[in-house]
């Protein structure tokens, strides 16, 4: 293979690597970002350069944290995002409004709608007592319902579990990049009570050319080679 053929590969290779490529969104999902339904079971959607967020809330059946996952009312504060739990009367009332693990154990879930999204951090933008926070994120069918699920199950079903102790507000906290269209946060299962409220979501999304575009970039390649070709041929 001659230089000039390794040359047009090449430039191919690095179309396609451009194809590729990521960019970076941020969801801020604090009061006036977004747009939620109300009630049991509602979403709040969040975009940033039109790709969309879109968030639900849920909670254990019992104390324990080891029940099944009920449909909870998510919430949305100038901190963030909160839950209220439906089995508790406190649940309107401050810490108990944010997400937290008195009583019930509570948490949001997180849907990007994107092809190969990676989520890469998050932020709180409120915490009272302790703010202990576990993170999973993994792939499932679009518009999963969660109820009946434990947190048991979420290992099994491919999600990667990350930890984070006393999270400060405001402060971005890494989840490296991980690959899925769902992030789960709540408080960590520990002795402590957490109050928090999410206000940012931060990933990754594959910033892929058209296929007109892909159909281009074969086309110059072919063309290159079809020329270098005929200049040895001569």
């Amino acid at each position: 293979m001659n230089n000039k053929v390794k040359t047009a590969i090449a430039l191919l290779c690095f179309g396609f690597v451009g194809a590729l490529s990521a960019d970076p969104v941020t969801w801020d999902t604090y009061a006036g970002a977004g747009i939620c339904t109300s009630g049991v079971g509602n979403n709040c959607k969040f975009t940033d350069s039109s790709h969309t967020l879109t968030a639900y809330a849920y909670s254990t059946t019992d104390n324990s944290g080891t029940t099944e996952f009920e449909k909870a009312t998510l919430t949305v504060w100038s901190g963030g995002l909160g839950v209220k739990n439906p089995d508790q009367s406190n649940e309107n009332s401050s810490p108990n409004h944010a997400l937290d693990d008195n009583g019930r154990d509570e948490l949001i879930v997180f849907e990007n709608g994107d092809p190969g999204n990676y989520f890469t951090g998050f932020k709180i933008g409120w915490r009272y007592s302790d703010s202990d926070i576990s993170a999973w994120v993994g792939s499932l069918s679009t518009n999963y319902d969660f109820t009946g699920t434990r947190f048991s199950d979420l290992a099994g079903m491919g999600f990667t579990k990350v930890d984070f102790s006393n999270v400060p507000t405001n402060t971005q906290r890494s989840l490296g990049s991980l690959a899925g269209n769902y992030l789960i946060l709540a408080p960590s299962a520990d002795s402590n009570s957490e109050y928090v409220k999410i206000s940012q979501v931060s990933g990754e999304i594959p910033n892929k050319v058209s296929e007109p575009g892909i159909m281009a970039l074969f086309a110059v390649t072919l063309m290159g080679l079809w020329a270098n070709r005929r200049r040895n041929a001569s």
